[in-house]
């Protein structure tokens, strides 16, 4: 009875190690080549007035693809994806998962916390 089991419990274990291997390559990969996965969709002509792609905000490191908080000066709070700076605005595009894409001031940013880098999970590679 228990050969019947352990057999493909084995085999689904090994299919996941694979898979999960593959996602792990298919991502160094994407890192390697500076290429950002978004899951939403964004117009391609905001993307061309995006000017730079990895700035410091402060004291602060931000690199395109860091997922971020923001708390701006009338007190509201926005999560979202950094896209980059649109230099001409004075402005950061941000992905959030309601409204899409928003340009915040700079100036009117009060706090900003990293949450999250991307590709941080393969820097000691």
């Amino acid at each position: 009875m228990s050969n019947y089991l352990v057999k493909p419990l084995i085999t689904l274990l090994l299919v996941c190690f694979i898979g999960y291997f593959l996602v792990v390559i298919k991502e160094k990969f994407y890192l390697k080549n500076h290429i950002i996965l978004i899951d939403h969709e964004v117009e391609p002509d905001l993307l061309e007035n995006i000017d730079i792609k990895h700035f410091m905000l402060g004291a602060t490191e931000i690199m395109a693809g860091d997922e971020v908080k923001i708390k701006m000066d009338n007190l509201a709070s926005v999560r979202g994806t950094v896209l980059g700076i649109i230099k001409q605005e004075n402005s950061i595009a941000l992905l959030t998962n309601t409204k899409g894409v928003t340009n915040l001031k700079v100036s009117s940013i009060r706090k900003l916390k990293v949450i999250s880098r991307y590709g941080k999970f393969f820097a000691k590679f």
